[in-house]
């Protein structure tokens, strides 16, 4: 079964107001143009290079420890599904760019069909797990580069065999009347132990949430090597390929039955994966794109944990400003001792403070104008530390707790 993954589904898109750019001059411009003292010019240089040595040692002590945040073992352990590949039966050949939007139109990516049989129920519990691991390890990681457009999919069933599957039957066996949690992690995170986490996550959460049944999806993307082990460098590339990543988000969320509620957690890096899927969802862009093949109609609620990401980036005009204008509600888990993020300012230059640490402040709800109506943020600094990793989230019953409205949507 061939998951049809076109990239005419997105359409470039120009800067607002960019043909009506004057060349006229204006204080700014003006001050601009004026020479600078040679005191200017050491202050300058002197920053510069402070900030790009702070750089480098940093780098040389951190990342040996930020790169490793499971192990570092290779193979497979047993029980696991081997790494997507190429090769694998979801291969497409590479996609050809719309010559005129004019005369194609949006091209909607289609539905895959499905035959009756492969459909089943969702009926995992803590017990025995039952969920989706969907993948674009595989798959092309920028807009401009031909390759493999789709996503590789394995099935977790109840007896305790994970089977390759695809998006068609995953689609197929979507139960519209119970909601859809879509995991995402964060970066330096390895196929394997993406592959344990899921089922210790999904056995935590459906513990202490007995007798409420959620349909959960883990997504996975290549966020581990290869690194250069300059650390703001393998954070900032991984930062844009996460961002890059919520197209194929959102093209997995336009593969399910309309109508279902749709819960999205993201995890460090995993955030941006999300709010680029959300944004891409209100009609915004992303890496001057847009997603033309619309994501059907769902409730949206998300979760942000450990956000590795500018804490300005939800206010308008800047990357995500449209995530919220599609999303009912929005939980933000806040660790103001978070670790790993107290050296998210190094990530390139002039970048702020992550959100995980600094929260939500007072001006930037205000710039967010009445959607901030939807934030709401829990401070689990007294639970967490100094900790950052995914597993010590959902190991916490009291983090859990404060999540499970929006993952089941009461």
């Amino acid at each position: 079964m061939t998951d049809l993954f076109p990239f005419r589904a997105f359409q470039k898109t120009e800067p607002v107001g960019a043909a009506d750019r004057s060349p006229q001059l204006n204080a700014e411009a003006c001050f601009l143009r004026m020479p600078m003292t040679s005191q200017t010019i050491r202050a300058e240089w002197w920053n510069t290079c402070s900030f790009w040595l702070r750089v480098i040692l940093l780098s040389i002590l951190s990342s040996p420890f930020l790169c490793a945040q499971e192990d570092t073992a290779t193979s497979n352990r047993p029980g696991l599904p081997a790494p997507p590949s190429a090769t694998s039966p979801e291969g497409l050949p590479a996609p050809t760019r719309v010559e005129s939007d004019a005369e194609q139109g949006n091209v909607v990516p289609p539905v895959p069909q499905v035959a009756e049989a492969e459909t089943v129920r969702w009926t995992g519990t803590a017990d025995c797990p039952y969920y989706w691991m969907v993948s674009s390890r595989s798959s092309v990681q920028n807009i401009h580069s031909p390759g493999r457009w789709g996503l590789d999919v394995h099935q977790r069933l109840p007896d305790g065999s994970i089977q390759p599957s695809s998006v068609g039957s995953l689609s197929a066996q979507i139960d519209t009347t119970l909601p859809v949690c879509i995991f995402v992690h964060g970066s330096f995170v390895k196929w394997e132990s993406q592959c344990r986490e899921a089922h210790q996550a999904y056995r935590e959460i459906r513990r202490q949430c007995p007798g409420m049944p959620v349909q959960m999806i883990f997504f996975t993307w290549p966020s581990d090597g290869p690194y250069t082990y300059l650390l703001p460098l393998d954070v900032a590339v991984r930062g844009e390929q996460a961002e890059f990543n919520g197209f194929h988000l959102a093209w997995l969320i336009s593969q399910l039955p309309t109508g279902c509620p749709v819960c999205l957690i993201g995890h460090s890096h995993g955030t941006r994966v999300v709010l680029s899927a959300l944004q891409l969802a209100g009609g915004g862009e992303i890496q001057d794109h847009c997603f033309a093949g619309g994501m059907g109609c769902h409730r949206y609620r998300a979760i942000l944990t450990a956000a590795a990401m500018d804490n300005e980036w939800l206010n308008p005009g800047q990357r995500y400003d449209r995530a919220l204008l599609v999303t009912e509600g929005l939980l933000h888990l806040q660790n103001r001792r978070d670790a790993a993020l107290g050296l998210y300012p190094l990530s390139r230059p002039f970048a702020g403070r992550a959100l995980a640490r600094s929260g939500f402040r007072r001006r930037d709800l205000a710039r967010i104008g009445s959607q901030s109506a939807k934030i709401m943020e829990y401070d689990c600094t007294h639970l967490l530390g100094p900790a950052h990793l995914w597993p010590d989230y959902y190991s916490k019953p009291e983090i859990v707790a404060t999540m499970r409205p929006y993952i089941y949507f009461y």
